[in-house]
């Protein structure tokens, strides 16, 4: 459960913007502070949207059931991680059948790019991020770069990057309150853009590991229009992997996130076999949230150059939303091809006479 705390010393009318998203799981205590216990999470962002004028905190960023295999997106110190161009796309339907749920779009691409005579990696990457809610959209493009060090036993590499870009919110004027002339929900389309920053560190030994510690909305970006001041409240990841091969065939890969805005915590955690370095299946549990299990298949390109992987994910809600959702929905597509070019034989003839 997820506590936010609104502050503002009016009390003032929601209900109608609540008995269009059809939230009955929401308790509201009101006199001089406004205190609101919400079971879902990115419901949070719309209400404070749509009463306005006020500030307030909570987990603003989407969620990716399948985060494993796309950490550029909360984490640019993963820029460049691979030898390759990689590209990855996830769309998520979550809580199918709620009347103005989440769906989120998420395109991510990152390669590593050799400088000053091959002897130092800079890893680059962007990320877009297309989020709507309700009558809110989000939409995010920053762009990312990490300087990368080979570090330790076994290959590994350490990379320390910062993103920065662009974050854009709006507001439609379709919505229509059951309260008419409320001034306090917007009448017209409002937006408002903001710059955005964060940084982040990661590590891997290829084939074995991963831990990542990263930051976003480091400059906590204020977004600001009639009736609307958003505020986006700094949030931090920590995530970790391992991969432990049981035989040739089977490889047992557990891995978590973990991502607080320092107001609330959120925890997934996650375990997936591979088997013969083509199919995965595994199950993930979201802390009060959701049990998710989830599939995929990995290939290599015919030319060798390249691989693929497809995932499905489904989220089976436990949270008292269930009775209104049917679950949520998460595809994955990535791409990934080499772009290292071949060494160059290089010969050398030196006559010689005797």
């Amino acid at each position: 459960m997820n506590i936010i705390l609104l502050k503002r010393f009016a009390i003032f009318e929601i209900h109608s913007f609540l008995y269009r998203l059809n939230l009955k799981y929401i308790t509201i205590k009101a006199n001089s502070k406004v205190t609101k216990s919400i079971h879902m999470k990115k419901i949070i962002t719309s209400v404070i949207l749509a009463v306005g004028g006020f500030q307030a905190f909570a987990q603003q960023d989407p969620q990716f059931s399948q985060q494993m295999f796309t950490r550029l997106s909360t984490n640019a110190g993963f820029a460049g991680a691979s030898e390759y161009l990689c590209a990855t796309v996830m769309n998520r339907q979550q809580w199918v059948g709620f009347d103005g749920a989440p769906q989120t779009t998420l395109v991510t691409i990152d390669a590593p790019i050799k400088i000053l005579q091959e002897q130092h990696t800079i890893g680059v990457g962007a990320t877009i991020i297309a989020d709507q809610l309700g009558f809110e959209n989000t939409f995010s493009a920053k762009l990312a770069a990490a300087y990368r060090l080979n570090l330790g036993p076994e290959g590994g590499n350490l990379g320390i990057g910062l993103d920065f870009g662009l974050l854009n919110k709006s507001v439609s004027g379709n919505f229509i309150a059951i309260q008419q002339n409320d001034n306090l929900i917007p009448q017209a389309s409002v937006s408002d853009k903001a710059m955005d920053l964060g940084f982040g560190a990661h590590y891997h030994i290829p084939g074995k590991l991963y831990v990542g510690l990263s930051g976003v909305h480091l400059l906590a970006p204020k977004l600001e229009g009639t009736n609307l001041e958003y505020l986006m409240a700094r949030h931090w990841y920590v995530t970790a992997g391992y991969e432990y091969a049981i035989n040739e065939m089977l490889t047992v890969r557990p891995n978590f996130l973990l991502k607080t805005d320092a107001a609330s915590t959120q925890l997934d955690i996650n375990a997936n076999v591979l088997y013969n370095n083509m199919v995965w299946a595994g199950l993930s549990y979201r802390l009060q949230d959701a049990i998710v299990p989830m599939l995929g298949y990995q290939g290599t390109l015919a030319n060798g150059k390249g691989n693929y992987r497809i995932g499905y994910s489904y989220d089976l809600t436990i949270s008292n939303i269930k009775q209104h959702s049917s679950g949520s929905h998460e595809i994955m597509l990535g791409f990934c091809y080499n772009i290292t070019p071949p060494k160059k034989i290089t010969r050398y003839k030196n006559p010689r006479f005797l």
